[in-house]
């Protein structure tokens, strides 16, 4: 039941910039102040989230957390919810200064109405992103004791993923609008690739046991610095790793240990 009410309400939240820039006449500046926002927020709500499974069931990786890494011996003594917040919000950040002078620019070489910033739209983009970043809030709480570190980790971790994303593609992306005189067409293939990559982190993502047999027959063909070794036992020693990893942040953190 959760999923068919948040499922809907996530397919929105995408769609509210989607509508406004191919069918409100939003400007970029104005879609791209909705998208900073939706960031942001999105990323304060999961923050939220964590804060609260951090304080009902405490577990090891929220105090100590032991992150995806090639040296498994080495654990992190930072805790999870400040790591996700100052790499969500030094990316927001970082947009939003870019973003300004990219606006600057396109104004100075003569493409004010695409750096032209509506605000009552802008406006109205956010109450619904808020809206609909409530709801979806509001029905993970009903669950959220239920929950596993590990889908709080993967709930964060895509969050971080799309902001870097983003980061990524508006670097490039404005570069090449600001060298070029057709900024609505650059900015309406950004719309799109955003709006797919959004729609590909709203769906489970799969993770197969063991690899495919393709990938497996290719790489074991690839000259390998382990002889005697196939692709398939790399891949299974990687699944174990990951499997003692998440166990380890899994494990319940007392309030006595939980304190300063």
């Amino acid at each position: 039941m959760n999923r068919v009410i948040q499922l809907p309400a996530q397919l929105a939240l995408i769609a509210i910039p989607v509508v406004g820039w191919f069918t409100q006449d939003w400007s970029g500046a104005t879609t791209l102040a909705v998208y900073w926002f939706e960031t942001v927020a999105a990323c304060l709500f999961i923050a939220a989230r964590v804060l609260l499974q951090q304080r009902w069931v405490p577990r090891h990786g929220h105090f100590r957390y032991d992150a995806p890494s090639t040296d498994r011996r080495s654990g992190s003594t930072s805790s999870f919810l400040s790591g996700f917040l100052i790499v969500s919000m030094a990316f927001s950040a970082a947009h939003a200064v870019f973003l300004g002078v990219i606006l600057l620019l396109l104004n100075h070489n003569g493409q004010a109405g695409f750096a032209e910033v509506d605000w009552r739209s802008v406006g109205v983009g956010c109450l619904g992103v808020v809206a609909f970043l409530v709801l979806d809030f509001l029905v993970d709480l009903s669950t959220l004791r239920r929950w596993s570190f590990w889908q709080m980790e993967q709930l964060a971790n895509r969050a971080v993923s799309r902001v870097i994303v983003v980061h990524m593609t508006l670097i490039f992306g404005f570069a090449a609008i600001a060298i070029t005189d057709a900024p609505d067409a650059f900015f309406g293939v950004f719309v799109v690739l955003k709006t797919m990559a959004a729609l590909s982190w709203a769906f489970p993502q799969w993770e197969p046991t063991t690899p495919p047999r393709w990938l497996s027959r290719l790489m074991n063909r690839m000259p390998n610095v382990h002889p005697g070794k196939r692709f398939e036992d790399f891949w299974a020693k990687d699944r174990a790793d990951e499997a003692a990893r998440r166990e380890k942040n899994e494990r319940p953190w007392t309030s006595a240990r939980a304190k300063p």
